[in-house]
C-alpha cells in the first residue's frame, strides 16, 4: 500500500474526512468524467474511461455522505441553501459510452449533469482518431512491428517497447489517416491496427466505444435533463489569442443550436488550457462559467472566480480513499499548505488573427 494511502486512510479514521466535510459544506464540488467503458478500453486509459460500476460507486457514497445534486448555476450562485453539500457533475467531450453507460445512472441518483461537446468530432461522425490510434498502441504490446504500403513517415520497422519511437508512430499515423476521405476513416484505422497484430473483431468499431454520440442521442440527452454545453468546435484554447478563442466559442455554440439543442452558456477549457484573458473572452461570447482541470473548491467570492472553476477528473485511476478525500476537501487541505497561484497574470499580449 502506497505512503499516501496509509496516511489517507489514517486520517479518515482519526475523524479528518468528517470533520472538513463539515466545515467545507458550503462550498460546492464539481466532478469531470468523460467516457464509459464498453470494452477494455479502460485498462488503457483509465483517467478517459470510467466504467459503470465505478461511477455508481461514487454517487452511492456521496448520497450516503451528505452530497446533493446540484447545476452549476447553484455551484456558482452562494447562499444557494441546498440541504447537504452542492455536487455538479461535468462531462467532457461528447462519448457514445457517456450516453449508454454514465447518464441513466447520473439521471437514477437525480443528477442533471453537463455535457461539453467538441463540435467538431462530433460532426465528423467517425471514431476519435488520436485515442483510437493510441489504444491499438497499448493493444499491441510492447514488440516490433513491420509496416508496408502506407507512406514514406509509416513504413519500416518500429519499437513498440520505444515510447519515444510509438508516439512518432502515432503521430505519423494520425497525419496519414486524416489525409484519408472521412468516409474511409473506420477502415484505414481498421487496417493500421491489423498491422500491429490486433484484428478489426478486437478494435470493435462497431461498438461505437471510441465515437461520439449523433446528433439524435444528444437531442435525447437533453430531454432527459443532461444540458448540452461549449466545448469548443476545434478542441484547443489558444493562450494569449483571446479573438480566436471568442470565434471557437461562438462556432461551437452555432453547430450546437444547429443540432436543435437549447441555448449553451457554460464552458470547459479543453485540456485545461487558459490564461488571463478568459474572463473577457467569456464575458464577450455570453459564457456563464467556465471550468478549469484544477481540482479544488468552489468560491466565487472572486467576481471573475466563475471563469476558473475548479473541478475533480475523475477516473480508474482514482481510489476510492483519494475519491473520498477529494471530495471531503482533505485533499485541498494539503494543497492549500503549498498552494499556487493557479490564475495566471496579464502578462500574455492578445493577438487580432
Amino acid at each position: 500500500m502506497k505512503i499516501k494511502t496509509l496516511i489517507l486512510h489514517a486520517a479518515k479514521y482519526a475523524g479528518l474526512f468528517a470533520l472538513m466535510r463539515a466545515t467545507t459544506r458550503k462550498n460546492p464540488r464539481i466532478l469531470c468524467y468523460h467516457a464509459g467503458s464498453i470494452g477494455d478500453e479502460r485498462h488503457y486509459n483509465p483517467k478517459l474511461f470510467c466504467t459503470r460500476a465505478q461511477l455508481r460507486q461514487r454517487l452511492d457514497w456521496l448520497k450516503r455522505r451528505g452530497f446533493v445534486a446540484a447545476s452549476l448555476e447553484q455551484a456558482t450562485q452562494p447562499g444557494t441553501g441546498m440541504a447537504g453539500i452542492p455536487v455538479a457533475v461535468t462531462i467532457d467531450d461528447g462519448w457514445y459510452s457517456t450516453y449508454r453507460d454514465l447518464l441513466p445512472s447520473l439521471a437514477e441518483y437525480g443528477y442533471r449533469p453537463v455535457l461539453y461537446l467538441h463540435s467538431e468530432a462530433s460532426d465528423a461522425g467517425t471514431p476519435i482518431v488520436p485515442v483510437t490510434l493510441r489504444y491499438l498502441a497499448w493493444k499491441a504490446g510492447a514488440r516490433e512491428v513491420t509496416l508496408n504500403g502506407y507512406d514514406d513517415n509509416l513504413d519500416g520497422i518500429w519499437d513498440l517497447a520505444d515510447p519515444r519511437q510509438r508516439e512518432r508512430l502515432v503521430g505519423a499515423a494520425e497525419k496519414w489517416v486524416n489525409a484519408q476521405p472521412v468516409q474511409a476513416v473506420a477502415g484505414c484505422l481498421e487496417r493500421f491496427g491489423a498491422s500491429l497484430g490486433v484484428r478489426p473483431a478486437e478494435l470493435d468499431l462497431a461498438s461505437r466505444r471510441f465515437s461520439y454520440m449523433s446528433e439524435e442521442e444528444l437531442r435525447e440527452a437533453s430531454a432527459h435533463g443532461c444540458r448540452i454545453e461549449l466545448h469548443g468546435h476545434v478542441h484547443v484554447y489558444l493562450p494569449g489569442q483571446p479573438h480566436r478563442n471568442q470565434e471557437n466559442i461562438e462556432r461551437n455554440r452555432a453547430r450546437i443550436r444547429a443540432a436543435g439543442l437549447p441555448y449553451p452558456t457554460h464552458y470547459c477549457y479543453p485540456s485545461g488550457s487558459y490564461d488571463s484573458y478568459a474572463p473577457d473572452v467569456m464575458r464577450a461570447a455570453g459564457v456563464a462559467t467556465a471550468t478549469t482541470c484544477v481540482p479544488g473548491l468552489v468560491d466565487v467570492s472572486d467576481p471573475d472566480a466563475r471563469y476558473y472553476l475548479p473541478r475533480f477528473l475523475d477516473g480508474g485511476d482514482v481510489s476510492m480513499i483519494e475519491f473520498e478525500a477529494e471530495m471531503s476537501g482533505v485533499l485541498e487541505l494539503l494543497r492549500s499548505l503549498t498552494r499556487r497561484q493557479h490564475r495566471p497574470r496579464r502578462v500574455l499580449r492578445p493577438t487580432t488573427a
